[in-house]
């Protein structure tokens, strides 16, 4: 897709729009590569407004902030930009998904990095540091990923999804693909199965060029109640596949504010595992030759494995209430049909924003 036109989402003047706005900070010697931080948002101005705060407090400020506000139906975080953070870049995605959101960042950036954070988290001030601490001297690196903790277990929402996994992935530093570094322990053989252990799209940052390569984030997925997930686990599998390199880094920290409610976790743990299952489909029928089949058998168990978490559950050996497991398996075996479905949603949506 060509650049969208974006003079007219830009806040400030044509000058500030030209420039990356906190370009000039760095040091002539200064070898570390240059980072855009994108928010993708959508009608969350509270939160939205403490997540570029933390931005604020970096230690090392990024070269630029941009705020993708996608599908806006009010104007309450063009408000917040132009009112409060005025140095950050505000631009319009029109089509509705997370990965268009994403991908105008791409086109957008001034970087060579993007660095993607929720707009419901919050990060620590090393953040952006660590994440160009990892690229530094290091070009087969793609992508880095951080570790995200919740930012409060106050209510019963929070409590249980960190009790069914979370969102963080231990406090050791992965590498892969394996030869690149310490091969982590038990971590299973399919490129799409290492990409589930090194993170998640809450905190990850990519090299742009690579991403570019690659055709950008698939927007068929993220697609809200149609897929709600899965960008972040198909572009991390597609760069292990084109022979690049995936860091988890632990001290890239950042926290992320939980559903609270209880009826919102469980939906959003469902959500989740359908979300994984359609990825998994999507890459049985574009992977390669022999390739499928590590896929297809993955794909197998990641069917089975709600069973096998409600066998477990009659023994007491699982944080899931029996009920909720019984949704799991429905939820997982939905997600079979749910790729084709958003890849039109995906495609009308594309459609009608190349006709305003």
């Amino acid at each position: 897709m060509a650049p969208a036109r974006g003079g007219r989402d830009r806040v400030g003047s044509e000058e500030r729009a030209l420039l990356p706005p906190m370009a000039g900070r760095r040091g002539m010697n200064d070898q570390r590569p240059s980072v855009t931080v994108a928010v993708c948002t959508r009608e969350r101005p509270a939160q939205l407004e403490r997540l570029l705060r933390s931005l604020a407090g970096q230690v090392m400020p990024p070269d630029e902030i941009l705020v993708i506000d996608n599908a806006p139906v009010t104007a309450r975080t063009r408000a917040l930009v132009e009112r409060a953070f005025p140095t950050c870049r505000y631009l319009v995605e029109p089509a509705q998904g997370l990965d268009f959101a994403r991908n105008r960042a791409l086109r957008e950036s001034h970087s060579e990095i993007v660095a993607y954070i929720d707009d419901d988290a919050v990060a620590e001030d090393g953040w952006v540091q660590g994440i160009a601490t990892v690229f530094t001297g290091h070009p087969r690196i793609a992508i880095c990923t951080g570790r995200v903790d919740a930012l409060s277990l106050d209510t019963e929402g929070a409590r249980l999804f960190e009790a069914n996994g979370g969102f963080a992935r231990g406090e050791r530093r992965i590498h892969l693909p394996p030869g690149a570094g310490a091969r982590p322990p038990g971590v299973p053989r399919p490129l799409i199965a290492w990409s589930i252990a090194v993170g998640s799209g809450v905190s990850m940052a990519v090299r742009r060029s690579v991403a570019l390569q690659l055709g950008a984030f698939d927007e068929a997925l993220d697609m809200g109640s149609v897929l709600p997930g899965g960008g972040d686990l198909d572009m991390l599998w597609r760069v292990l596949e084109a022979s690049h390199e995936v860091v988890y880094e632990p001290a890239v920290r950042a926290r992320h504010e939980h559903r609270g409610e209880l009826a919102a976790a469980e939906i959003q743990i469902l959500e989740h595992n359908r979300a994984l299952i359609a990825t998994l489909t999507k890459a049985v029928w574009v992977a390669p030759g022999v390739r499928k089949l590590p896929i297809v058998a993955f794909l197998g168990w990641r069917l089975c494995k709600p069973l096998v978490r409600l066998a477990r559950r009659a023994v007491g050996r699982d944080p899931l209430p029996a009920a909720l497991l019984a949704r799991l398996v429905v939820a997982t075996w939905r997600g079979l049909a749910a790729y084709p479905a958003a890849t039109r949603l995906a495609a009308e949506r594309a459609g009608a924003r190349e006709r305003t």
